[in-house]
């Protein structure tokens, strides 16, 4: 019997499987962050006299008991639960009997499964930044190996410019490095407990919504009752687009791995397991790993679209429809961590191909530098020597090519990447989440202690 049956109200079977679908799958996920939340709102009931001391300690001693179970693949969620929910409180009532009904006292569904998805989205979002600093220090371990090694740089998919194998690392490196802002922006807007807002508008006995917060690792009070409500959506969506950001620089990351891989470019090789082949031709090398990547971002942004969808024109309190963003945030969680890790592993195997590097940094690239040695050396105005130069292709001359990298000297050219900043940026990274995960994992243990 569901939680919410008075009696001979039960769902008919088309509908409940409409309404319940794949979603108790998604409550796999959350499972353990729900019975954390269960076993603060059970302490803080029997601290503030809405339930008996002696049901409180047994509520709590069974919950962490179930919570060892789930993570040892004791029991899990299933199709015949309706929900994550249903299925402790049906696991509690069994074990200890009358206490296990008095623990929905003062929330509902609606705050709890926010409140789950909360504690569950602060964790994912820590293993996300960290995930981008581990990602962003495999780059950057290639830039200072590579810093001054040539690389022609390309604009409209043509060659423009020397570049160097630093600037394409490190230049991907600081994209990434940069998404951490967001990270923190939503892991903020994520660390207010919703738990005690209720249906949407708080609840009439006298909770200690403070103290449950406290307990379960949030560093922000509580808010007004319909706002917390109100928030989910809003938050998730903010955790997907730090995530979709970094999936978006994946993605640029991977179109320029498969053009400069190719047989027409070679300018880098990547290590073996990488690469897949085919089944007809048996010469091929397929970097699959690049083209998956590069194509999960239209992905993504589906799932990135249906959340934000989802959330239009709703109005202030609950509603089914929310049921959804569940499965679309865990989703592009996912995604976006599945693509960073690719990236970390991948990264540290791929190498320069000197040979084909010089081959491709033809006089025409440095026509640029020819108009800008006019300006320097000559007094010419950059338009003179633009038309110059332009009309004189065939005199520019091939510098010598490592010299050229190492002479560009302003900050962020090949010259002067700033590498030590972007390291010390990263270790501070590094530090920060560190902290942060401590933090929140210490409120977690001593709830289960």
């Amino acid at each position: 019997m569901a939680i919410w049956s008075k009696g001979g109200d039960d769902t008919n079977a088309l509908v409940h499987a409409f309404t319940v679908g794949d979603d108790y799958t998604f409550d796999r996920v959350i499972a353990r962050y729900d019975i954390l939340g269960c076993i603060a709102h059970a302490t803080m009931l029997g601290e503030v006299g809405l339930m008996p001391a002696a049901d409180a300690a047994s509520l709590v001693a069974e919950l962490q008991r179930l919570h060892q179970e789930y993570l040892d693949g004791a029991w899990t969620v299933e199709l015949a639960d309706e929900d994550v929910h249903s299925k402790i409180e049906a696991l509690l009532t069994e074990r200890v009997g009358e206490a296990g009904k008095r623990l929905h006292t003062g929330r509902s569904r609606n705050d709890q499964v926010l409140t789950a998805v909360r504690l569950w989205q602060k964790d994912r979002l820590i293993d996300a930044a960290s995930a981008v600093l581990d990602t962003a220090g495999a780059l950057l371990e290639r830039a200072q190996r590579y810093e001054f090694m040539p690389l022609p740089g390309y604009t409209h998919l043509q060659r423009g410019m020397p570049s160097s194998c630093g600037m394409f690392f490190a230049g991907h490196a600081q994209a990434l490095l940069d998404n951490l802002g967001l990270f923190q922006a939503a892991y903020t807007l994520a660390d207010r407990c919703p738990l005690g807002s209720g249906a949407s508008y708080g609840v009439g006995l006298p909770l200690d919504r403070q103290r449950t917060s406290s307990m379960l690792g949030f560093e922000r009070t509580p808010g007004v009752a319909m706002a917390d409500a109100n928030s989910r959506g809003k938050a998730e969506c903010a955790s997907l687009d730090a995530i979709g950001a970094v999936v978006s620089d994946l993605s640029r990351l991977a179109a320029d791995l498969v053009f400069f891989t190719t047989a027409e470019c070679g300018f880098f090789r990547i290590g073996g397991g990488f690469t897949t082949g085919s089944s007809i031709m048996p010469q091929k090398k397929n970097l699959d790993l690049f083209e998956l990547l590069r194509g999960r971002s239209a992905r993504f942004l589906g799932l990135r679209t249906g959340l934000y969808a989802t959330t239009l024109g709703l109005h202030s309190g609950y509603s089914r429809d929310l049921q959804d963003t569940k499965a679309l945030l865990i989703q592009g969680m996912d995604l976006g961590l599945q693509g960073l890790a690719v990236v970390a592993e991948a990264a540290p195997s791929l190498e320069p191909v000197r040979e084909r590097i010089e081959a491709a940094l033809t006089k025409d690239i440095y026509a640029t530098d020819e108009a800008y040695r006019l300006v320097r050396e000559q007094g010419m105005s950059f338009r003179d020597a633009y038309v110059q130069v332009g009309n004189n292709l065939d005199q520019v001359a091939v510098p010598d090519h490592d010299a050229t990298v190492r002479e560009r000297e302003h900050l962020g050219s090949t010259g002067n990447l700033g590498l030590a900043t972007m390291l010390a940026e990263l270790e501070a990274g590094r530090s920060q989440w560190s902290t942060t995960r401590s933090r929140l994992h210490g409120c977690w243990q001593a709830l289960l202690a």
